[in-house]
């Protein structure tokens, strides 16, 4: 012991630091990942021990919610927050949709003609900033954040197109460049916001048929998917490792199946694939439909077993192969009278085995209030609590769905 005493007392000094490094080491590389949740485990399949960092990662979000209609809100392609009727953004409503129970939010982000002409490309300073300020507000009220690219796409009517003639040629290598160009500002920006931060490559990228798309256009949106990724890993800092987003085509479910490729990376399970979840239209948006269920709608498309069908295509693709997947957007719109209790079993329903298949949803909120078609608005812009009495219910059995242990046939439809 005296010899053992003696050494460390004479080198301590060079020691020391090596002993401190090592134990910065150790808790970087042992950092807490985020409690599994059973569904998660179920979906996949596998073990607690098992599951990747990027599953559990998303599965702790739970579920998600959308500032629909307002960052992404333009007129002629010229980005204006409050043109769609929906208030200036404020701290007290991110504060709010935490306090509702919800685990992160999406930010759909038009940038349109706050970019410059080429060949920089340059985003408008103050509607970058303006950007990070609303970011910034949902990272404080401890949610996670999604910005994407957003009506830029819309039906391929302004510069990110998909379009068979855009596809080849000088048209697809100017949108190549412009579309490097604006993601690689936007990872500049918040190369120092932690991994709470997630960027989602764009929206329902389309030709504007609202179709299938061809095995061309499924390629250039993988492709796309490509040059996102490589754009924002490239910056460096907090994007060399950040949560990247990654749609198919159009969003739909199917195709998404069938022909998304997830991009190569430099860094391992880092990556979340999205669609959206409308079915059926009718009833989910336009409200033309006003019963939802087998039951009462026996023959009706996308009924209950659509929705089984359907989900357990992309969890059987993507979850248990260890891929994450997010509902980027779903929901539906108010109604009343008996119509509402349609809308109540069918948004639990979805919510329910959307996290049974280890999904997390998020509820697509356009401030739209009132009765009937777009109308699905649930939280108050002003401070985040439920709009009305119908909202309240529907966020009850949303919370219920995802954060209680019941099954799927316990759902009682009307």
């Amino acid at each position: 012991m005296p010899n053992i005493y003696r050494f460390f007392k004479e080198y301590r000094i060079v020691l020391l630091p090596i002993i401190v490094l090592l134990a910065v080491i150790s808790c970087k590389t042992n950092k807490k990942l985020p409690v599994a949740d059973s569904s998660v485990i179920s979906a996949t399949g596998v073990s607690t021990a098992e599951l990747s960092e990027a599953m559990r990662f998303t599965a702790s979000i739970k579920i998600g919610w959308n500032l629909g209609n307002t960052l992404d809100a333009h007129n002629n392609m010229n980005p204006d927050e409050a043109s769609w009727g929906n208030p200036r953004v404020i701290q007290a409503l991110m504060n709010g949709v935490a306090a509702q129970g919800f685990g992160a939010v999406r930010i759909p982000v038009t940038w349109g003609n706050e970019i410059d002409e080429g060949p920089d490309y340059a985003i408008e300073s103050y509607w970058l900033n303006r950007v990070a300020e609303v970011t910034g507000y949902v990272l404080n009220a401890g949610m996670k954040a999604i910005i994407n690219i957003h009506h830029d796409g819309a039906d391929s009517n302004y510069w990110l197109s998909v379009k068979n003639a855009d596809l080849t040629g000088p048209n697809k290598t100017a949108i190549d460049e412009k579309f490097t160009a604006v993601w690689r500002q936007i990872a500049q920006k918040f190369t120092n916001t932690g991994e709470d931060l997630l960027f989602e490559a764009f929206n329902e990228l389309h030709d504007g048929s609202w179709g299938n798309g061809t095995a061309a256009q499924h390629n250039r949106v993988n492709e796309l998917n490509q040059i996102f990724v490589n754009t924002v890993r490239a910056v460096g800092g907090e994007n060399s490792r950040r949560y990247l987003v990654i749609p198919g085509w159009v969003t739909r479910p199917s195709v998404t199946v069938s022909s998304l490729v997830l991009p190569a990376d430099t860094v391992e399970n880092r990556l979340i694939v999205t669609f959206h979840y409308y079915d059926p239209y009718d009833f989910t948006g336009s409200a033309k439909q006003k019963v939802w269920g087998n039951k009462a709608h026996n023959g009706g498309w996308a009924n209950e077993s659509y929705v089984q069908n359907t989900f357990n295509s992309l969890k059987n693709r993507f979850i248990k192969n260890d891929i994450p997947v997010i509902i980027g957007e779903y929901g539906a719109v108010n109604q009343s009278g008996d119509a509402f209790k349609y809308r109540k079993y069918y948004m639990e329903y979805v919510t329910k085995y959307a996290h049974d298949c280890g999904f997390v949803p998020f509820y697509w909120d356009n401030g739209g209030f009132g009765y009937g078609s777009e109308k699905f608005g649930l939280l108050n812009r002003s401070n985040g609590t439920p709009y009305d009495s119908n909202a309240m219910e529907i966020l009850a059995v949303m919370m219920k769905a995802v954060n209680e242990n019941y099954q799927l046939s316990d759902i009682t439809a009307p």
